[in-house]
C-alpha cells in the first residue's frame, strides 16, 4: 500500500470518497477478471436486477489463481486502507463459516451451504471495537513485522 502511495490508517476509519471510490473499482475490476477466468458469462436483468452467471466459455487455471489472489490483495489493501488488519477479522469469519456446518444446515440447488436455523452471523462490531481499544494491536503488529522481515529475508 506504502509503495503504491496508499496511506494506511493507524486506527479504523473511514476512507475518504476518492479512496473509497479507488478500492471499489479495484475490487470490481479484479472480481470481473477472476469471473472471466472462470469462463462465466454475467448477465443482470435491467428490470428485475436479476443477475444469472452461465459458464459458457473456456477456463484459464492460470488466470483464475492469478485472479483470486488479486482479490484477496485488493481486499487486505482495502481493510488496510480502512484502518483495519485481515487477519483477526478473517479469523473470525472462517470460525463462523466453520460453525455453518453445525445441526440444521442444508445445501441450495446451486451447491451453497445454508447456515442452520439460530445461527449467528460474526461479532464484527466486538472485534473492532477490540481493535478501536487497542486490544491487539501489538500482536497484530508483531505478525505484520515478522512478514516484512521474511520478505526481506528472501529478496
Amino acid at each position: 500500500m506504502r509503495h503504491a502511495m496508499q496511506d494506511i490508517p493507524d486506527s479504523p476509519c473511514t476512507p475518504t470518497r476518492a479512496v473509497r471510490e479507488l478500492r471499489a473499482k479495484l475490487l470490481y475490476e479484479e472480481v470481473m477478471e477472476t469471473i472471466s477466468a472462470l469462463g462465466v458469462t454475467v448477465r443482470t436483468d435491467p428490470k428485475t436486477l436479476q443477475t444469472t452467471f452461465v459458464a459458457d466459455w473456456e477456463t484459464d487455471l492460470v488466470e483464475i489463481i492469478d485472479g483470486c489472489c488479486d482479490v484477496a490483495v485488493v481486499a487486505a489493501g482495502t481493510l488496510l486502507a480502512c484502518g483495519v488488519p485481515d487477519e483477526p477479522f478473517l479469523n473470525l469469519v472462517c470460525e463462523n463459516n466453520l460453525a455453518k456446518f453445525g445441526p440444521g444446515h442444508s445445501w441450495r440447488p446451486d451447491g451453497k451451504l445454508i447456515k442452520p436455523p439460530g445461527h449467528k452471523p460474526p461479532d464484527i462490531a466486538g472485534e473492532l471495537a477490540k481493535l478501536r481499544a487497542g486490544r491487539y494491536r501489538d500482536q497484530v503488529g508483531v505478525v505484520q513485522a515478522v512478514r516484512i522481515q521474511k520478505k526481506r529475508e528472501q529478496t
